[in-house]
This record gives C-alpha cells, structure tokens and sequence, in this order.
C-alpha cells in the first residue's frame, strides 16, 4: 500500500518539516510494530510504502495533478497552509475525479479549525488531521493498511463515513517532543533546501492575530536530544537552520545555552535563523551575541505596532524601550542579521499611528523591516472580533485586510506603494549610503519612502521587471525632480558618488553605470597599482599575488570628499582638502552580512 504525503511549498529552496516529522514518526512506528507482529507471527503482512511528494504553488498544477496521478497511492494527504491551501483543493478536485478510489485527506492550520465547513465545501475529502499530527497520522496508516478504513476511535480527526456523514471524534492529546524522530539523516534529500529545526511548540504569548497562542503549553525537546541534532547540523557545514520554535527565547536560560553551543561549536559556514522576542534578551545573551562570527545567528523579531492601544487590544507582551535598546546594541555589533516586523490593519491603528509605527520602527536601524498586512486566520481571536472592528478582508487567501474602521482600503493601498519601495531600496540592502544620505531632507522615514511610491506611481514604475542598475537610475531621476527647485544642502554630487559608492559594493561591474560616466582613474594609474601592489597605505601583495587577477577581481572608484562622511567620517576629517578620495572595492572579501564588498578608502592615491 502506497501513502503519499504531498506538500506545497512558497519556494524551491523550502522544505516542509510537518511532513518528514509526520513520515519519520509513522516509519519509526510501523517499524515497532513489524517486530510484534513477527514476533506473534501474525499473517496481516500488508506493506505500507510512505512517500513525500514536494512542489511550489509555482508549479503548474496540471504537472502537479499527473505527478500524484502517476503515483497510483492508495492515500493522498496534503499539508495545508494560508499559502497553499487554494492551489490544493483545486488539485485534490481534479485528483478525486480521476482517482475516485484514492483517500484524500488534509492536515495542516489552515485546515485545523474550520474543518467541518472545509468537509461539507469539499465532497471529495474524506478527512481533515486537526492540530498535531503525528500520532494521529501513524494512527490513520494502521486503519489503512489493515483496510478497516474504522476511524472512530482515532482522536484528532474529523471525516466523512461512506454515507457522507460526518463525524468530529476527540481532540488528540498532545505529544512529547522527545518522541520526534531526528529526521535529517539523510541529508541528500535536502540538498539546496533550507532546513527547518524544532525544539519547542506552543507559546506563551496571546497575540490576537496568531494561532500559535492558542497552544499555551509549551512544550520542549529535551536539550540531551538537541545538543547532538545541533552538532549534527555543525558537523555537516549546512548552510542555514531555521528554527521555526514560535518564540524561541521565551525560556532564557534554554536559548542561551543553545546559542552558546553554537557559538562554542562554530564551523565557519552555518547560519541559525531564530524568531524572538527583543525585550527579553539580556546582558548575559548579548554578552554572547557580541562574540559571534558575523552571520552565525540571524533574530526575527516581532514589532508589529507601537500604538500601546494597539498593543494592548492584540494581547500582545511588549518592553518597546527595552525591544529598542536591545536591537540597536546588537547592531553596534555588525555580526547579527535582524529582521524587524511590522503589520499594518491592527485595531486602533489608524493611518496617522501607523506612519509613527513606521518610523519608530526604521530608528530602530534593522538590517530588513518587514511591512506586513493583517492577515485574518481562521481560529484566531481577530476572526471573533471581525464584527466590532469593522474588519473588511479577502475571502480568498491570504485572507488580508482590506479595511478596518480605523484604516481605509485607500490607505491599505498607499501602505502598499510604501511596502515596495522598503522592499526595492531598504530591505535589498543595495542602497545602505544613498537612504542614509537622503532620508533626513525628509520629514520622516515614512515621508521620503511615501514620495518615492508617489512618484512611481506617477510615472507607471510599478510593475515592471527592473534591472539592478534602472533601480539606481530611478532614485536618481526621482531626487532630481524632488529637489530642483530646493535650496538646501542638497547636493547631487553627493548623491552620485554615494549611488555609485552603493552600486559598486555589490556589482563588480564591467561597464559604468549611466550617471557615471567619466573614467574613475587613468588607465596607466590603475594598472600601475596593481602591478606594483598597492602603495604602502595599502599593501596587495601577499603569496601567490598575481595583478591581472587583482584588477579582475576589485575596481578603484572615485568619491566625492563631502560624501565620504556617510562612507567613512574618520576619512572625511583626515582628508577634507581633497576634492575626491578613492574607494578600493575588493568583491574576493566580502561582507558576511551585506554581501558587500570590503572597501579601503585611498586617500593617497
């Protein structure tokens, strides 16, 4: 008997841990039980072969719909998110009529808690796994490989019998975390993926919009268990372990023993991505962070709003002076990614508190900030209160808000404009000097973001497929129209040294962007400074130098002297006199973090 179990994930390089945990436990059960069986000598030989099938939303789902045809699997059962949910009842619909034989069945939150309607929208769905499903899945394979198809003693399901009616049975109690089984043993099923890493469930916080307050016991694997699965991951020099533990430093003296292993264990090469809450890291953690190997560790951290009416009405837990000093200390560190939320269509949110939010946010200097819009999950407490917010949102996935009674869909949309441009000019992290030049002739971070979406809107920039560099040209244009008729201290001298300075720290580029046209040095002095390895400031020379090899791999620009103050003031103070210093950009010694290339600053060139 062949039982499939299918996920769709957002992107190629994801993997989705619900399903291998779901298979690894099942096997490692049904492996038991063979034993027994022999042991009895018992004749039920029926052999169960659990198969994963992964595919993107992005796949055609005509491809999608022959690969499980082609299967032959007497079940299929899909792992159901916000993300995919639609792309899989189109699939199971299409697989049901050509397979009516085949048991469909769906798992997963989005399927969790409005599961009867799914089963009463959906006639060819047998059934729906609700909540945590290892048990209950390894319960499901027994029924199907004894072909009792008896699911009335089987917690933490709802189904459908063969008279179509159907049946809610109990809620399945929940599991030891200790009872997972290590599911990266074999690793060349992951190759290119991201792996996803769990030591805990639930979470103690109630944020309104989220499911995972609704689970608020929580539960942790045993640290004998995750010392030897992070080592594994170590030992391995896989790139990137992302725990998905919902707010992985709840229990501090855990999270700091996990984030001292590795850092005492450190390869060189792996990245461990946690999600967590600022406002509890304290001296001790940051004591540990300051210590790390640039891109060890990477922080998600959750903001969402700084209205504290806002805060307050989403049951949210929050120290925002605390959140704010944490962050900005560890960015003082210049080893740690941290990636900073916000969502905009929360109660009491209005277009006005929103924009502070924003702005609150970006002084917070997060290497990516996040602007999300509320997205209405079904079994949250924001989809109870719907009704008193006057909460409008799409009856499609991802469910977003649309308007509330304090935020207008003209409002949602102009955050929308802001969203991109955040996205295109700060998250990309290819314009770090030109936003830090910029942003202050403007009222406030949001105000400079707000005009830039203005003025693509306005000249129809939206959606079009730009190349790196029109991006460049673009800001460029925009500054020109918004400041020709100032007086001010703006200066676009500056603003194309520092745009070149930005294109050049990521593009080893061969040919000069549009603004820059003049030749950065004479030719016989570049080559002269290559052959001779650098000057005496800046000594290239070292075993094996070779110069032709040199100049391929870094390129010498031209800057101008009053904007080397947002590149490097030390500079600036030294050199003031000079009309123009010289950027060394070496693209073989890059930026852990940035990806930037490791700049010198050639003031007697």
């Amino acid at each position: 008997m062949k039982i499939v179990l299918a996920a769709l994930n957002a992107k190629y390089v994801h993997s989705n841990l619900a399903v291998y945990d779901l298979e690894a436990y099942a096997k490692e059960q049904l492996n038991r039980d063979s034993i027994k069986e022999k042991q009895k000598k018992s004749k039920n030989t029926e052999q169960v072969e659990l198969v994963i099938k992964e595919y993107t939303i992005n796949h055609n789902l005509d491809l999608i719909l022959q690969s499980l045809y082609q299967e032959k699997a007497a079940v299929v059962a899909f792992s159901c998110y916000i993300w995919n949910v639609h792309e899989i009842l189109t699939i199971a619909k299409e697989l049901h009529k050509v397979a009516p034989q085949v048991h469909i069945w769906l798992g997963g939150p989005e399927v969790s808690y409005d599961s009867e309607k799914v089963l009463e929208e959906n006639s060819f769905i047998e059934g729906i796994i609700q909540g945590e499903g290892e048990v209950t899945f390894y319960e499901l394979v027994k029924t199907w490989k004894d072909n009792s198809n008896d699911y009335r003693d089987i917690s933490g399901i709802i189904y459908r019998d063969k008279c179509g009616q159907i049946h809610q049975n109990p809620v399945r109690p929940l599991m030891s975390l200790d009872d997972l089984p290590f599911i990266y043993q074999d690793l060349s099923k992951f190759e290119n993926k991201i792996l996803y890493y769990e030591t805990s469930r639930g979470c103690p916080f109630s944020c309104s919009y989220c499911l995972s307050s609704i689970d608020k016991r929580v539960r942790f694997r045993s640290m004998e268990l995750v010392e030897p699965e992070l080592q594994f991951f170590l030992d391995n020099e896989v790139p990137q372990v992302k725990f998905i533990d919902r707010t992985f430093n709840c229990k501090r003296d855990r999270s700091l023993a996990i984030w001292k292993y590795i850092a005492e264990h450190d390869n060189g090469i792996t990245n461990f991505h946690f999600e967590v809450a600022a406002d509890l890291i304290g001296e001790e953690e940051l004591a540990v962070f300051r210590q790390m190997r640039p891109g060890l560790i990477q922080l998600e951290i959750g903001l969402q709003s700084t209205n504290p009416e806002t805060i307050q009405e989403i049951r949210r837990v929050m120290d925002i002076d605390k959140l704010r000093e944490t962050m900005l200390t560890i960015r003082s560190f210049h080893n740690i990614h941290q990636h900073l939320d916000l969502i905009a269509g929360l109660p009491y949110e209005d277009f006005v508190t929103f924009k502070q939010s924003f702005n609150d946010a970006y002084e917070m200097k997060p290497n990516q900030l996040q602007l999300g819009f509320l997205k209405v999950l079904k079994g949250s407490y924001m989809e109870e209160q719907v009704a008193d917010y006057e909460l409008q949102y799409q009856d499609y996935q991802p469910y977003e808000v649309l308007a509330t009674k304090w935020i207008t869909y003209d409002e949602i949309l102009a955050l929308k404009q802001v969203e991109e441009m955040v996205e295109v000019y700060y998250n990309s992290a290819q314009f770090e000097h030109v936003l830090s030049y910029l942003v202050p002739f403007f009222d406030s971070p949001y105000a400079f973001y707000e005009a830039l979406g203005q003025y693509y809107e306005e000249n129809r920039l939206f959606g079009i497929g730009f190349k790196r560099e029109a991006r460049y040209e673009a800001l460029r244009k925009f500054c020109v129209k918004w400041f020709e008729k100032s007086e001010g201290l703006f200066s676009i001298t500056i603003l194309d040294s520092l745009l070149t300075h930005d294109y050049y720290l990521r593009e080893n580029a061969k040919s000069r962007p549009s603004w820059a046209k003049e030749e950065p040095i004479e030719k016989a002095v570049y080559h002269a400074f290559f052959k001779n390895g650098g000057t005496e400031e800046i000594c290239l020379k070292r075993e094996g130098y070779d110069s032709k090899a040199a100049a391929r791999m870094m390129h010498i620009e031209p800057v101008a002297a009053g904007a080397v103050f947002w590149i490097a003031e030390e500079e600036m103070l030294r050199d003031m006199q000079k009309e123009y210093l010289y950027c060394l950009y070496d693209y073989e010694n890059r930026n852990p973090l940035s990806k930037d290339a490791k700049v010198e600053i050639l003031s007697h060139l």
